[in-house]
């Protein structure tokens, strides 16, 4: 037969059961802060994503003008290393017409495929008057050649005798053709 507990021993059980309920409802709420943390980041970034792809939606016309005119405007190839020789050819023939020397012409490998595009680039260093290489810089970058300047170095010729000044210039120029069909 059991015996009856004693005031000192209920109240020892109390205690105990007491705890156990505050160490599972310190559990359980130390779980619910941790999902509500992650949860309420989650509403945080979700927030931000649909402020972004509000913007997005509101934008959506101008965009897809934009895509339209590269649909139909961007230049196809069939060889990207012809066009890479036919960029070469063209910046040399510019440069002579503004009586500006190209040395040292590269062509770097080509670039990886692209989803949106290919892409071409030549090097070379050019010497020449100052206000005219400026001038035929100015020239290169443009969107209906889609073509611009990947890397630019300009420095001072200071060994030149000119009375103008002259400068050295690092060029690389990229020009982009619309991707393979099968990309």
């Amino acid at each position: 037969m059991a015996q009856k507990l004693t005031s000192r021993e209920k109240n020892l059980l109390l205690a105990c059961v007491g705890v156990l309920v505050f160490v599972a409802f310190a559990v359980l709420m130390n779980d619910f802060l941790r999902r509500r943390s992650a949860a309420l980041q989650k509403i945080a970034t979700l927030q931000t994503q649909k402020t972004e792809n509000d913007t997005w939606m509101a934008d959506r016309e101008f965009w897809e003008k934009r895509r339209n005119w590269l649909v139909e405007k961007m230049p196809t190839t069939e060889s990207l290393g012809r066009a890479q020789g036919q960029l070469l050819e063209d910046l040399q023939n510019q440069a002579l017409e503004y009586s500006i020397t190209a040395e040292q012409p590269t062509l770097p490998p080509l670039a990886a495929p692209n989803e949106n595009y290919r892409e071409v680039t030549v090097s070379m260093r050019l010497r020449g008057d100052q206000l005219t290489v400026l001038r035929w810089l100015a020239t290169l970058q443009s969107p209906e050649k889609f073509q611009a300047i990947r890397e630019l170095k300009l420095e001072i010729d200071t060994r030149s005798r000119e009375k103008t000044p002259q400068v050295v210039c690092n060029l690389t120029l990229a020009r982009w053709f619309k991707p393979e069909i099968g990309l």
